[in-house]
């Protein structure tokens, strides 16, 4: 544990809590780190969660599998980010799987005991407003895609979610985190109808695009077919 604690106290979690806290900390939480190698499941659909992740090095991909063995990617977790966090909340059993793309390295700590810290002590209050933010991000975040996935067609599943990137950047030209096979993905839409659905936006003059870069083009700049 000790090699990593510099690691841990960089993620946005653990950061505000003084140095000479955190190791008393992470014991208090029955802290563990486990090692995976690239390929290897580190949490299995079907188990009912307790623990946090943390995620310090590497990048896991999460998986949900259906009743007929059918693999869909969800999304890609990487160094610094929390898995399971929701779950092991409400203790709630995983639906999904989770693989290790590379060697990775997880700290799992005890949720339980974040609900138990006591307060009056200044690192337990700046972990537990820590870990607070960070569900609420997150759920931001779940309630952001799905505002994309409601749309009906390929066409307004990407204006819906280009238009949040540029308010999220406040630009109208900005890098999405995602190549063309993750933002399909994540728009749960086909590759190639999606590409082609991008070729059309920017024939009609909506946008300029290449690999992860946009320029948005306002309705007022835009050429109608």
């Amino acid at each position: 544990m000790t090699d990593y604690l510099k690691t841990i106290h960089k993620s946005k979690l653990f950061r505000k809590v003084p140095e000479t806290d955190l190791e008393p900390l992470l014991e208090q939480l029955d802290s563990q780190l486990k090692f995976y190698r690239a390929g290897q499941v580190a949490v299995t659909a079907g188990r009912r969660v307790r623990r946090v992740g943390l995620i310090l090095e590497g990048t896991l991909n999460m998986y949900e599998y259906d009743f007929w063995g059918r693999e869909h990617h969800i999304d890609t977790l990487k160094s610094g980010m929390l898995l399971l966090e929701n779950n092991a909340v409400s203790g709630t059993v995983t639906i999904h799987n989770y693989t290790a793309v590379e060697s990775s390295v997880i700290l799992w700590f005890n949720i339980r005991e974040i609900l138990r810290l006591d307060e009056t002590h200044t690192s337990n209050t700046i972990l537990i407003q820590s870990f607070m933010k960070e569900l609420a991000r997150k759920n931001l975040q779940l309630y952001t895609r799905l505002s994309d996935l409601d749309r009906m067609s390929t066409k307004e599943k990407l204006l819906s979610f280009l238009s949040k990137e540029a308010l999220r950047h406040n630009s109208d030209e900005f890098d999405i985190p995602f190549d063309r096979k993750q933002l399909a993905d994540y728009l749960s839409v086909e590759r190639s109808a999606m590409s082609a659905e991008l070729s059309a936006l920017a024939r009609a003059g909506y946008l300029e695009t290449r690999r992860n870069h946009f320029k948005l083009l306002k309705p007022s700049l835009r050429t109608e077919d």
